[in-house]
């Protein structure tokens, strides 16, 4: 499936969630308690977060705007970042024949998968920061990993 990237500035990115994405996920569930965590990352390491994950959008040639087709509520806690207006998001421009196909990628599929590789993360990030220590490379905190993650700092033992 073909689709066009493209890197946009974070905060004058035109974005919407498509129609039919509000529909499919009227009845997620989601947690998110306020944190200054994101206050406190540096930008190059926000940048990098967004580099690692694409949005996938259709564009929308009525307002000249892009209709998002996954979920994405991390976005708006990177615009709050105090040195927002130098982050950039990559896209991947989907056709608009697609959409049903690309919605249930990254809505079921990408879910799924990622299910499926969460029974191990907490473990995962308690090893490696115990390697990261044991080869002297600076490492964040339990406490910045734990708020990312909205969840507690205990919850990587």
């Amino acid at each position: 499936m073909k689709y066009k990237q493209k890197s946009i500035p974070l905060l004058k990115a035109e974005l919407k969630p498509h129609p039919l994405l509000i529909e499919l996920t009227k009845n997620d569930l989601i947690q998110l308690r306020a944190n200054q965590s994101i206050d406190d990352l540096p930008i190059e390491v926000i940048q990098s977060l967004l580099d690692l994950h694409p949005l996938a959008v259709i564009f929308d040639t009525d307002d000249n705007s892009y209709l998002t087709l996954t979920t994405s509520n991390i976005l708006e806690r990177f615009k709050a970042h105090p040195l927002s207006k130098k982050l950039f998001l990559k896209i991947h421009i989907y056709p608009a024949d697609v959409i049903e196909h690309v919605l249930g990628v990254t809505l079921l599929y990408n879910c799924a998968v990622t299910l499926y590789l969460k029974n191990g993360l907490s473990s995962n990030i308690q090893h490696r920061l115990g390697c990261f220590k044991a080869h002297g490379i600076h490492a964040p905190k339990k406490t910045t990993l734990a708020n990312l993650a909205n969840t507690s700092p205990s919850i990587f033992r």
